[in-house]
């Protein structure tokens, strides 16, 4: 719709109440009068238009219908007028700022969901470290009641069950990817795998080899979740 188009249907009036046709509405300069700020918006929405000027109470748009003709309204300003004038001037920069804000709420939540979600990795994982390290302290003595009976008991049928059982607990580490720490007496000491209970002489082996090995370290996921207990040699004597 064109001003003119607005005029027809009652939404605008000019000075002249009498104006409804683009020959009248020709005037070099006319003041518009709405019905409704809401007709005014649309107006405004719809039309095209520039602003001439603008004084301290009222505002001058320019025209240009379809024979190139230019026209002028003069529209007095209320604070409505203004109001909406402003928001409309500043509508660009209030979208662009409410999309920046809303781009950052969603890249802090995205945010906030990855961290929750190591957070509860984090944490399920732990709880299962600790579970299964309980469970390892009863494999070992496990372990350590077979070894005591296998000298005396190895060919009953109540040891070869037992030995079955400890050959369930393997596989249950295997599938859960709990390895044992190899060790073999004599092998270097390291800090990252074992932990030493005692330094003992040693004529056999020198310092900082493992003499000896007391509790089976493991790891999980390659992971150490258990170090070995060993004995370390200090060396001979005369060293």
């Amino acid at each position: 719709m064109n001003i003119y188009d607005y005029i027809k249907n009652g939404v605008i009036m000019t000075e002249n109440n009498n104006l409804d046709t683009k020959e009248n509405a020709k005037d070099e300069e006319n003041k518009l009068f709405f019905k409704s700020f809401s007709d005014f918006k649309d107006f405004i929405e719809s039309s095209k238009y520039s602003i001439r000027s603008i004084s301290e109470n009222e505002i001058i748009f320019k025209f240009d219908d379809k024979d190139q003709t230019t026209n002028f309204f003069t529209m007095v300003i209320d604070e409505d007028v203004e109001a909406f004038l402003k928001l409309k001037d500043n509508l660009e920069s209030a979208k662009k700022e409410l999309n920046e804000k809303l781009l950052r709420l969603a890249a802090e939540f995205e945010n906030y969901k990855k961290r929750n979600l190591i957070e509860k990795k984090q944490a399920t994982y732990i709880a299962k470290e600790n579970m299964l390290r309980d469970l390892l302290f009863f494999i070992d003595n496990f372990e350590r009641g077979l070894n005591l009976y296998e000298n005396t008991q190895k060919d009953t049928d109540f040891f070869k069950g037992m030995k079955s059982v400890e050959k369930d607990f393997q596989t249950f580490l295997e599938k859960n990817n709990i390895k044992k720490i190899n060790i073999n007496i004599g092998d270097d000491f390291n800090p990252n795998f074992h932990q030493a209970l005692e330094l003992k002489k040693s004529d056999k082996f020198d310092s900082n080899k493992i003499l000896e090995v007391i509790q089976t370290g493991y790891s999980l996921d390659d992971k150490l979740l258990r170090p070995s207990l060993v004995i370390v040699s200090s060396g001979a004597d005369n060293e």
